[in-house]
């Protein structure tokens, strides 16, 4: 058995499924332990002997209950990031040589399933030079990659400060929820992350962000319009796995990017083409049917903070990474929606064809003959 994680809107929906969990568990013979939940009356409902917590709950700040590789704290009913083996690595000796299987222990340790931190993907690309140089596992760093190293561990160590929000809902019951996507990419990473925009019957507006995805741009050299192309279809990919899981009724999902020639790409059948285009627009067609594309400017866009990366101490305090952009949390009238305008000069990656004529003359008499 593993932890199982639910949640209610109101304390009585929560008692509820709670006494229906154990009854229906129990029947098997499967006795739920380690009850922990954010509001005392719910605790105080199971036996001592079964809780995770006692009652009234007191934990430390930087404290959390642990369930399915994630921290939890129930007070202020925020996930933190696990610090695990950065902290416990800050302790050995300043002398401890530094290899190529310490380095990858330490940040194998950072758990992110959501991609909450993705912005801090430096680590990634150090792997990544890290392996071309073709080290052996215990064989130490040279002086080049060590000075990295230090700079990245010292910012690494930082990620278990940040604290995010469990509620990504406007409080009350929401009245219109939609889904809006963002991606991008640079030379060296490319991106996806999504945002949950609800509004309660008060008009009032909420934006969260719900989940990102990460990933370091492959050695071989690769045009940036076709990377651009490769994050559009990591967001199509995330659409498609997040929105059966969030089991809601999202109202609108609009899908924004900055490269006009993606758009452009999209906006168009795949077989107009080639192999490398035609096939990710295929895919991407396919995975968004019924959303919208949308054009955004580079300075509205939160996943270029994913394309182009930033330390774990300025995304802790960083609003444009948490709830969007500002723009977003307003009336639909206040959008910043950028005009797409046409090129002179067609999209790249065009597929050539080739027309061939055929003409062929046949006279009436050997046509009658034939028969």
């Amino acid at each position: 058995m593993d932890d199982a994680l639910c949640g209610a809107n109101t304390i009585k929906d929560a008692l509820r499924l709670e006494q229906e969990l154990i009854g229906l568990l129990g029947r098997g013979g499967f006795h739920l332990r380690k009850f922990c939940a954010s509001h005392p009356i719910i605790l105080e409902a199971v036996p001592p002997d079964c809780r995770e917590i006692d009652v009234p709950i007191e934990l430390d700040s930087n404290e959390g209950i642990k369930t399915i590789g994630l921290l939890w704290h129930p007070l202020s009913d925020q996930f933190l990031i696990s610090k695990g083996t950065c902290v416990q690595r800050l302790r050995e000796p300043k002398n401890s040589p530094v290899s190529k299987r310490t380095s990858s222990s330490i940040v194998a340790a950072i758990f992110d399933p959501l991609g909450l931190i993705n912005p801090v993907v430096v680590y990634r690309i150090f792997l990544q030079q890290l392996w071309l140089h073709k080290l052996d596992w215990d064989e130490p760093l040279p002086s080049e990659l060590l000075n990295k190293w230090v700079d990245m561990y010292l910012h690494l160590s930082q990620v278990h400060e940040i604290a995010v929000d469990r509620l990504v809902f406007a409080k009350g019951q929401p009245t219109e929820i939609q889904l809006h996507g963002f991606c991008d990419s640079s030379e060296k990473a490319y991106g996806a992350c999504l945002y949950l925009r609800s509004v309660n019957q008060q008009r009032e507006v909420t934006t969260k962000l719900l989940c990102s995805k990460s990933i370091v741009a492959q050695l071989k050299k690769v045009t940036l319009p076709r990377l651009e192309l490769c994050g559009a279809l990591l967001l199509a990919h995330l659409i498609q796995k997040t929105v059966p899981a969030l089991n809601l009724k999202i109202d609108r999902i609009l899908l924004w990017a900055y490269s006009t020639i993606v758009l452009s790409w999209l906006a168009n059948s795949a077989s107009k083409w080639k192999t490398f285009v035609a096939n990710r627009v295929s895919q991407i067609q396919e995975l968004t049917a019924g959303c919208k594309w949308r054009h955004v400017a580079s300075a509205s866009n939160p996943s270029d903070l994913i394309s182009r990366g930033t330390d774990p101490e300025t995304l802790k305090n960083c609003r444009f990474w948490w709830v969007g952009p500002e723009w977003l949390s307003q009336h639909e009238r206040q959008w910043l929606i950028t005009q797409l305008l046409r090129h002179p000069e067609p999209p790249p990656e065009q597929r050539e064809f080739t027309t061939v004529k055929v003409m062929i003359q046949c006279s009436p008499a050997e046509f009658i003959t034939r028969f």
